[in-house]
């Protein structure tokens, strides 16, 4: 286990859990959805939420993160938007006087992500398959090749088709080195979710939500000594 590995894990165990509560969040419907720009996997997480009636959690975990740093939403979204350059919140730090430091975001980002998964819901992206990854949560990851993508979302934005690649590009760019930065994990390590879906010959999205429905109920506790984050 890495030395960012272990401090992520003594962050966890730092989080306040009323006596008689465990971590274990199996008993309720929490699916952690990682996906490619272009994948679909933003609708797929928005029909899934309205077939189990849940939540779904995207902008919902940077405005928390934002309530509890006392810091703008709106710039907040802005250092989001900008492929995850958390290393700019130094600058606004300095400007504001207020903590918002790399390690200071990754703790909030534990807190939110640890107490929505307590909730359930359906959580977009922000690692939360890393920080779950012994919850009972599905793990799921939404992927597509770049040039089924860059077709995709040129069609659904009016993009060119360079600027559609680009865009594909800077997306999962920036979505893999927020992962990186924060838990020193390839994002596309197959070993750290329950199920991959290649949506390239899976044009109807609600085909891949019948498919999350059956794997939701085949999920269930980590086994003993299963590796964690």
């Amino acid at each position: 286990m890495s030395d960012v590995q272990k401090a992520i894990q003594a962050m966890l165990k730092a989080i306040h859990t009323p006596p008689g509560a465990g971590p274990a969040i199996a008993h309720r419907r929490v699916v952690c959805i990682s996906r490619d720009c272009g994948s679909g996997g933003d609708e797929a997480a928005r029909l899934l939420a309205e077939r189990l009636g849940l939540e779904v959690y995207d902008r919902v975990v940077l405005d928390r993160i934002s309530k509890r740093l006392d810091a703008e939403p709106e710039t907040m979204r802005a250092i989001d938007a900008s492929s995850g350059q958390l290393r700019d919140l130094w600058l606004y730090s300095l400007m504001t006087g207020q903590d918002l430091s790399t390690d200071s975001y990754r703790r909030h980002l534990l807190n939110v992500i640890v107490s929505l998964g307590r909730s359930g819901g359906v959580i977009l992206g922000r690692a939360a398959h890393l920080v779950l990854a012994r919850s009972g949560a599905l793990r799921v990851r939404i992927i597509c090749s770049p040039e089924v993508a860059a077709k995709r979302v040129a069609a659904a934005e009016g993009l060119s088709a360079d600027a559609a690649v680009k865009r594909v590009e800077e997306v999962n760019r920036g979505r893999a080195q927020f992962v990186w930065e924060q838990f020193h994990e390839r994002l596309d390590d197959p070993r750290t979710f329950d199920l991959t879906i290649n949506t390239d010959h899976m044009a109807d999205v609600s085909k891949v939500v019948d498919l999350l429905v059956e794997a939701i109920d085949l999920v269930g506790e980590p086994a003993a000594g299963a590796a964690s984050l």
